[in-house]
């Protein structure tokens, strides 16, 4: 067994032995994992047999159906989509897809994206030298998932805007696609000419994966990896802010599906098969149905990804933020609202939280959201504003969270001067606390609470010193 094989093996091992993965992806060709792989075709036709497709960006938007392209692809499924281009160290295979921005306007939405937005988007200020216009949208299939020197990237996906402001401007998608390791060197040579004008990045999840792997291939092979310490924006911690809450799973597919609203045209591979089709192709020296739905899986991940960002970035343009809100899920504007505050727009930060609060929510949820508005009212020093919300976190939300019965007691000793009310939250807060269960963190909390209780019966019979000055 060669280096390769033996890298490959190891670094797509797990639980299931070999006979156990070989016979899942037999089961999932039975399942029609062949049908539809007429979708795979380009924009433009070329030589290649596949047919167009159409990323819209919109929900509830349709594919294009070309249906004589799809009987010719499903006539050569088993042909790899691409072509042979010669390089100054051998062959390396690259499939080339273009989409004129005349038949996909949804791909211009990112080329009118602001640099001082995308700095609010991800909270960083160096990506205020990113032109939107000259980014590369970046994108992986790799051996495995560690980022050793053993875990090969046998895909990298490069799109990028071609003329974006003349008439015959297009996003153009290369696939440089490694077929045997002794192709890699010229892989590689194709990828850094395919970046060598790129201003930037634009990945998911390419920060901590795709290009500290792309930069250790590039390393081995004794070339300096292309685009070091350029801007990089990566989608996903930003996505994670804005979805987690309502989606939970914040992977790109989800996301494509969930909010893009838009539809795969064929079953796609599952990302967690493709280093096994990989494998396969590897050892039979066959291109089956499947290694052609992995073009097919990368190349829709990089169409998703200008739609994704110009999606995400219209939530941080000054003039849109706020005029979003009403066609948004509460939980959505709850994390717009956290997201806002710690840009310290603090307008906005309000706006998004109140549009949070018209919605239907779960007690739990609705308590979160209470407990964010009311302390950023609190650090405005708008401290009415934040006593009306305590009130109502106390009577509208349930639980044991003794938060809003502390706050009531706060304000009101300090800053209205009625110590009856003060008093009254105080005994409240102590009454819920009693029936927590025993421990360490409860006997602080009972002996804080009683404290607080002594005091203000001090305070209210005259007998005892004040503190020097309010708590906060």
């Amino acid at each position: 067994m060669d280096t390769f094989g033996r890298c490959v093996d190891a670094m797509i091992s797990s639980s299931d032995d070999s006979q156990q993965r070989v016979a899942r992806l037999t089961r999932l060709r039975r399942l029609g994992l062949r049908r539809g792989v007429g979708d795979l075709a380009p924009a433009e036709p070329t030589h290649r047999a596949n047919r167009e497709e159409s990323a819209t960006g919109q929900p509830g938007a349709s594919t294009l159906s070309d249906e004589a392209g799809r009987a010719r692809a499903t006539e050569n499924a088993t042909q790899l989509p691409g072509e042979e281009a010669h390089t100054p160290f051998g062959p390396a295979w690259v499939r080339t897809e273009r989409y004129p921005l005349a038949e996909h306007p949804e791909l211009t939405h990112w080329l009118r994206v602001q640099p001082t937005t995308v700095v609010a988007l991800e909270r960083n200020e160096r990506l205020a030298d990113m032109t939107p216009a000259t980014v590369a949208f970046l994108d992986t299939e790799t051996t495995g998932l560690s980022l050793g020197t053993g875990t090969y990237t046998f895909m990298i996906g490069i799109g990028t805007y071609e003329r974006p402001a003349a008439a015959e401007a297009a996003f153009v998608v290369r696939q440089f696609f490694m077929r045997n390791p002794a192709e890699e060197r010229a892989q590689l040579h194709l990828v850094e000419e395919a970046l060598s004008h790129c201003s930037g990045i634009v990945s998911f999840n390419g920060r901590g994966f795709d290009m500290p792997l792309i930069g250790n291939r590039f390393v081995l092979a004794g070339m300096p990896p292309p685009l070091a310490g350029a801007p990089h924006l990566d989608l996903l911690p930003p996505a994670r802010r804005l979805w987690r809450a309502r989606w939970r799973s914040c992977s790109l597919g989800n996301l494509e599906r969930n909010v893009l609203g838009l539809a795969r045209a064929t079953d796609d591979v599952p990302g967690y098969l493709i280093p096994d089709i990989y494998r396969q192709y590897y050892r039979a020296g066959a291109v089956t149905d499947l290694l052609v739905r992995v073009f097919y899986h990368n190349l829709r991940d990089i169409l998703t990804l200008p739609l994704l960002a110009a999606h995400m970035a219209r939530f941080f343009q000054a003039d849109e933020a706020v005029s979003a809100l009403p066609d948004l899920h509460p939980l959505e504007c709850f994390s717009l609202g956290r997201c806002y505050e710690a840009l310290r727009w603090d307008a906005a930060s309000v706006a998004a939280y109140r549009a949070a609060l018209t919605g239907p929510l779960a007690p739990a949820e609705r308590g979160q959201v209470l407990r964010d508005l009311s302390f950023l009212h609190k650090r405005l020093q708008q401290r009415e504003l934040a006593a009306e919300l305590w009130e109502e976190w106390v009577s509208t939300a349930a639980g044991d969270d003794l938060t809003p019965y502390v706050e009531l007691a706060k304000h009101h000793e300090w800053y209205t001067g009625d110590l009856r009310a003060a008093r009254g939250w105080a005994a409240w807060a102590l009454h819920v606390a009693e029936k927590a269960c025993a421990g360490y963190q409860r006997d602080l909390t009972l002996a804080d609470l009683r404290h607080r209780l002594a005091r203000l019966e001090c305070k209210l019979t005259g007998i005892g010193a004040e503190p020097a000055g309010p708590e906060e």
